[in-house]
């Protein structure tokens, strides 16, 4: 009992899921918004529409913040949400992609970059399509890469019992709002591009969260032990 009382340390009491949830939408706004400026619109907004482009887009933002408060509740086991909840929102959010990538393409299916760069690249790019699926692919996964550490630092001293998912459910999140905001970007809206290699990045983070999220719980765990 006098090892115990001696171990017994003040410390902050978790947030809330929605606060939590909150404190991730200013970098994962910040990162899609880099992203976005250092590549430059895509040229068929106007085709697209409002609409679709930003409304779609924003949708899916407000979509990864959902996951991420999911997770979040995955962190506060009094609060935690059916395994059904969690499986049906992950699932949601793959059909929003689809539909977002099947409207887009409807609406204008450019199967050819047109980049602000010099015509030999354009006709590269032409020439050679899997360069530019390869450059999104790596690209959208190195700027969710980054938004899933910053995550799992928010994360890091979870209490999830299931860490596994919690860092898939943040993953995924990361991996939608980088997407929201490099779909605008993209010039290539063909199917096999937007959820080849787009989707890939998106796999990717989940991925990622997962293995941190698994990380991270083993490590809380066997710091719990040594500590008891």
């Amino acid at each position: 009992m006098r090892a115990i009382a001696q171990d017994l340390k003040p410390v902050r009491p978790s947030p809330e899921p929605l606060h939590l949830a909150l404190r991730m939408v200013p970098l994962a706004f910040l990162v899609s918004s880099v992203i976005l400026l250092a590549i430059g619109p895509r040229y068929d907004l106007a085709k697209l529409g409002p609409l679709l482009a930003w409304g779609a887009s924003a949708a899916q933002f407000v979509l990864a913040i959902a996951l991420v408060w999911i997770a979040a509740h995955e962190s506060t086991p009094a609060s935690r949400l059916p395994r059904q909840v969690v499986f049906s929102a992950a699932l949601a959010a793959s059909l929003v992609v689809v539909f977002v990538t099947l409207m887009t393409f409807s609406r204008s299916p450019a199967s050819e970059p047109v980049l602000r760069v010099p015509p030999i690249v354009n006709e590269l790019l032409r020439v050679k399509p899997w360069i530019m699926g390869f450059a999104c692919g790596i690209g959208s996964t190195m700027a969710g890469g980054i938004l899933v550490l910053l995550f799992s630092r928010i994360f890091r001293n979870s209490l999830a019992t299931r860490p596994t998912i919690t860092g898939a459910l943040y993953g995924a999140g990361a991996g939608l709002a980088i997407n929201a905001g490099w779909r605008i970007a993209c010039p290539v809206s063909t199917l096999w591009h937007a959820l080849g290699a787009h989707g890939a990045a998106i796999i990717a983070t989940v991925i990622l969260g997962a293995l941190i999220g698994r990380y991270l719980g083993h490590r809380g765990l066997h710091s719990g032990g040594r500590r008891s």
